[in-house]
């Protein structure tokens, strides 16, 4: 069941639901709607039992260091569904035997939920470019919450992946720095895909940093030559520290708002602290990220940071990682 979220074909889904009654003329050229919403699509009856298990996995909190939701869900009964189609992030759950789910599942999908090999469908694009439509069946309510439950990552990641799927869409829609990428490449070893607007703000053999305005965001890359390592998180935590202090006018972490795991970045295994930075001379402060690893006889920590007061700053996030994702060593 793992690896069924991410390899889910169309031909699982009806691609027309004309027996819910959606034949609206109207259709937008890409999906429409905040990108943080998911409507979801269900009788009242199902509704009330998943209800607090949608909640716990779609409307988690972060710390920014204010606390925010990271998605915000709607419910909507099948009739609504026509006025609703074209939203950027629609989840459908119920069970077989509903008409909701009876006119939405393809056969085969329907006989792999009878046959109790899959219950999670998904599709992009299924009625308007940008849209991520997910499908969850169940035969009973208690195994509909059963598989809520068990599945809740997977159903996380699958709309987180949407959301940054269109951030990079529209972040590059016209290109990036290519002659920066080069020149990175060229003078220190490394490109990234630095977005049309982004300004190089420092740039020096062992530290690059760019920015964006309104809200504030910026990415730099920091490397050194040195001897790979065992990283804790205290060791993490001091060499972001050492890097505010050194450019980022004194910059620290909050230790307490922070966390520490490792995570696959570019195909290998890195360290990643994931919290708070904040500077009590400035009064201020905001989430960040970084990456440490070391490649081909460098250490490097890639790191991002936002201050966005009065903002949700989980989308500006998702930006952020979507940059770092271009970093790459190779030509």
């Amino acid at each position: 069941m793992v690896n069924i979220l991410f390899k889910l074909k169309m031909g699982l889904l009806i691609s027309i639901f004309l027996s819910l009654g959606c034949t609206s003329k109207y259709k937008p050229h890409r999906a429409v709607g905040k990108s943080t919403e998911i409507i979801i699509v269900s009788t009242s009856t199902v509704y009330s039992e998943v209800e607090s298990l949608l909640i716990q996995t779609l409307e988690r909190v972060i710390h920014t260091p204010t606390t925010e939701n990271i998605f915000n869900i709607r419910q909507i009964t099948p009739d609504e569904f026509p006025k609703f189609k074209y939203r950027k992030n629609c989840l459908i759950i119920g069970l077989i035997g509903d008409a909701l789910i009876d006119s939405v599942l393809a056969p085969e999908s329907r006989e792999k939920i009878l046959a109790g090999e899959s219950y999670v469908f998904g599709s992009e694009g299924l009625f308007a470019p940008g849209q991520w439509v997910l499908v969850i069946a169940g035969t009973t309510a208690s195994k509909l919450k059963e598989v809520v439950s068990s599945n809740s990552n997977l159903i996380f990641n699958y709309f987180t992946k949407g959301v940054r799927k269109r951030i990079k869409e529209s972040l590059y829609e016209n290109g990036h720095q290519e002659d920066l990428s080069q020149e990175l490449y060229s003078e220190y070893g490394f490109s990234i895909k630095v977005p049309k607007n982004w300004i190089i703000t420092k740039k020096e053999f062992g530290f690059v940093e760019f920015i964006h305005h309104r809200p504030d965001r910026i990415v730099s890359i920091y490397w050194k030559a040195k001897p790979k390592m065992e990283l804790s998180k205290t060791q993490a935590i001091n060499i972001r520290n050492k890097i505010g202090a050194e450019y980022y006018d004194g910059d620290c972490v909050d230790k307490k708002l922070t966390k520490f795991y490792w995570v696959e970045f570019q195909g290998i295994k890195v360290g990643k602290l994931d919290g708070i930075w904040k500077n009590d001379e400035k009064i201020t402060g905001g989430p960040f990220r970084s990456y440490f690893f070391w490649k081909e006889g460098r250490f490097y920590v890639i790191d991002f940071q936002i201050f966005a007061p009065g903002e949700k700053k989980w989308k500006w996030l998702q930006q952020l990682e979507v940059i770092c994702g271009t970093f790459d060593l190779e030509k």
